[in-house]
């Protein structure tokens, strides 16, 4: 795979030459101010001292180039993390520090809650494809060339001699410019097939394209099935990530071009159809979360539901087998019943009938129904109506009120208690009284009650 070149939105562009130290500063005062700037210096001044280099790296160096905010901050520490991250916590008072032993990596928090993330520098060997790499100490170059993608493969230096100093080993900057999406060598997916769907992200987000050799990579790891040698937790983590991204029709469109649609799906959709419900889906999940501020609910689930709504339930079923999916069982018993609900609901003539129709879909599966209908059609107006009216309501007397008129408890009082709800649910009862009143007509109660 030969070298490519860079981007017209960076602040550092129209040039083949790195960026300067005194550039890589001035950007860093742009976007981070000079409170956070003082502190990379002073990180970078503790961690000289004690005789461990440390460097800016990943996804923050490439936000930087690009003028986007970073939502993460790593720094690659060439020695003992703990030392650094301990002595850092013992200059300023109100700073946190956790260790993580296992790792080599320690996370300090400010007072004001910025955050920066201290992992050392390491080599990494897949012992077979898909495996959990096997890791030892290594410099900052060795760690460079461990990760995914040349645009995640630069570096800055915090060493006070030389402050702002741009590693890029592997050409990261003039991939960026030209919107290149390059991985670091051939075998690349085959050791972490999870990179294609992080590369997916990467190319959403940021309008990028694989370089030409990579996609030929990764069509020849796809070739040889290394998805199935992957963990479903791993790739259920990753397929999470990617359906979380906002751009769906990005993703949609890159699922595609990369033949990625058999992971979530035996076919490819109809995109246009499977996008405007997925839209939709996230108009009401929003909705829901606006209205139900504490209510816990899984997103995810109303996608996925989504996307499997129209193949084999048995597809469904494999896939939530391997992957931890929370409510995964939920989801499946909705797939039973979804157009079962939704034929009904377009009979349901009583409130309570379309009530218990809904009371029987968990909350995704509501939402994934109401997505496939105009939020003016009857339907959505029914599910709605259930969610934010009709769910709450409870029988105006309970079984021991019931008790105390006369019934005896056992079966008939659960039905009696059922009818009571129903009645409420259709208006033909408001409070304790006009719920008396109605066993009465009903029979259930004689007409003279004390």
């Amino acid at each position: 795979m030969g070298r490519t070149a860079l981007n017209s939105h960076q602040t550092i562009s129209g040039t083949d030459n790195p960026p300067s130290a005194a550039q890589i500063h001035r950007l860093l005062r742009q976007h981070w101010g000079e409170g956070r700037l003082q502190r990379l210096y002073d990180i970078g001044r503790t961690a000289a001292s004690l005789g461990t280099p440390a460097y800016l790296v990943g996804g923050c160096v490439r936000d930087l180039l690009q003028n986007h905010p970073a939502p993460d901050t790593d720094l690659a520490i060439e020695g003992d993390v703990r030392a650094v991250a301990e002595a850092c916590t013992a200059q300023l008072s109100g700073m946190q520090c956790t260790y993580h032993p296992q790792f080599g990596t320690a996370i300090l928090e400010y007072p004001d809650g910025f955050r920066l993330d201290l992992a050392r520098c390491r080599v990494e060997h897949y012992p077979a494809p898909a495996a959990l790499p096997e890791v030892r100490p290594g410099d900052i170059v060795a760690d460079l060339a461990r990760r995914d993608f040349t645009i995640n493969a630069m570096a800055i230096s915090l060493d006070p001699g030389s402050f702002g100093g741009f590693l890029d080993p592997h050409g990261g900057r003039m991939d960026l410019q030209h919107g290149l999406l390059r991985v670091l060598h051939p075998l690349s997916f085959v050791d972490d097939p999870t990179r294609m769907l992080r590369g997916l992200r990467f190319a959403v987000r940021f309008h990028l394209r694989l370089e030409p050799g990579t996609h030929v990579l990764l069509k020849t790891a796809l070739a040889r099935d290394i998805f199935a040698r992957l963990s479903g937790a791993r790739l259920w983590r990753e397929l999470k990530y990617v359906l979380e991204l906002e751009d769906l029709a990005g993703v949609f469109e890159k699922l595609d071009a990369w033949q990625l649609w058999p992971l979530l799906r035996p076919v490819p959709p109809e995109p246009e159809t499977l996008l405007a419900s997925m839209k939709r889906g996230r108009q009401e999940i929003t909705w829901f979360h606006r209205h139900f501020p504490g209510e816990r609910l899984f997103d995810t689930a109303v996608l996925l539901t989504l996307i499997w709504r129209h193949i084999p339930w048995a597809e469904a079923e494999k896939r939530l087998h391997c992957w931890p999916v929370a409510d995964g069982h939920h989801i499946l018993r909705d797939l039973q019943f979804l157009s079962e609900v939704s034929a009904a609901l377009a009979q349901a003539t009583r409130p309570s009938a379309a009530a218990q129709l809904w009371a029987s879909l968990s909350l995704p599966g509501i939402l994934a129904l109401l997505a496939e209908h105009p939020e003016s059609d009857a339907v959505a107006e029914s599910g709605r109506h259930y969610l934010l009216k009709q769910r709450a309501l409870k029988s105006p007397l309970s079984g021991r009120d019931l008790q105390a008129m006369g019934l005896a408890p056992g079966p008939q009082l659960g039905k009696v208690l059922r009818r009571l709800y129903e009645a409420h649910l259709d208006g033909e009862i408001e409070d304790k009284e006009t719920a008396r009143q109605w066993l009465i007509r009903q029979g259930i109660l004689p007409s003279i009650q004390p």
